[in-house]
């Protein structure tokens, strides 16, 4: 699946699901993309992307572990509270501290989700001090 780059078109997929919703973005010209590079991902330069495969691997509730924790970082980020570069050590930090449990419930999810957004606060502060 190609596409331009606009968030319109996984929104659509999102609201629609599983039908198809026009987006309204343009249409790919594959043609006017001339050239495409790919290569493995350096995962030092994008410690996030490390994260998540980390997450992937651990399974359980650990995905919605570092979602929670990635969006309290990046809305203290938006907020001027802390550096661009701390968002991944927040999500790390909150992934060490969080013990993995089967996803086998919404319960579980929301729980887990919830002390991830409290261990990131604690970990602002504590950066912040």
């Amino acid at each position: 699946q190609m596409g331009n780059h606009d968030m319109r078109i996984p929104i659509a997929h999102a609201m629609a699901f599983p039908e198809r919703l026009e987006s309204g973005a343009k249409a790919l010209n594959i043609f006017d993309v001339k050239r495409m590079d790919f290569e493995e991902p350096n995962l030092q330069r994008f410690p996030c992307l490390r994260l998540a495969y980390k997450a992937i691997n651990a399974g359980g509730t650990m995905p919605t572990v570092l979602n929670a924790a990635n969006e309290i970082a990046v809305e203290a980020f938006l907020n001027r509270e802390i550096k661009f570069t701390d968002i991944p050590v927040i999500i790390e930090k909150a992934m060490d501290s969080i013990p993995v449990f089967s996803a086998d419930n919404l319960e579980v999810i929301l729980e887990h989700d919830g002390k991830a957004r409290e261990t990131a606060k604690h970990i602002i502060a504590e950066l912040n001090n």
